[in-house]
C-alpha cells in the first residue's frame, strides 16, 4: 500500500507540474528538452554497454562435442561417439 501511495503522489506532482507548465506556455519546450535529454541518455547508455561488453574474439573455443554436433556433414554415429567419449571422460 505504501508503494502505491508513493507512486500516486509522485504522479500527482508530475501532473501538477505539467499542468502549470502548460498554463504558462512552456510545456512544448519542456517536452522537447525532456525528449532530447532522454534520447541522449539512452544513446550514451547503449554506447557504454557496447564498450563494456566482452569481446566475442576472446571467448574460449567450443568443446569438440559442440563442433562435431554443429557440423551437419558428420554422420550421427560420429556425433554420438564424441558425446559418449565426453561423458566417459567427464569433461565440460
Amino acid at each position: 500500500m505504501r508503494t502505491a501511495g508513493q507512486w500516486l503522489l509522485g504522479r500527482g506532482w508530475l501532473l501538477a507540474a505539467l499542468a502549470l507548465l502548460g498554463m504558462d506556455g512552456r510545456l512544448p519546450e519542456f517536452i522537447a528538452g525532456a525528449a532530447s535529454g532522454s534520447l541522449l541518455a539512452l544513446g550514451l547508455g547503449a554506447l557504454v554497454r557496447q564498450q563494456l561488453a566482452p569481446s566475442r574474439y576472446n571467448r574460449p573455443s567450443l568443446p569438440e562435442r559442440y563442433r562435431v554436433a554443429d557440423d551437419l556433414r558428420q554422420p550421427l554415429a560420429a556425433v554420438v561417439a564424441v558425446a559418449e567419449q565426453d561423458a566417459i571422460t567427464g569433461r565440460r
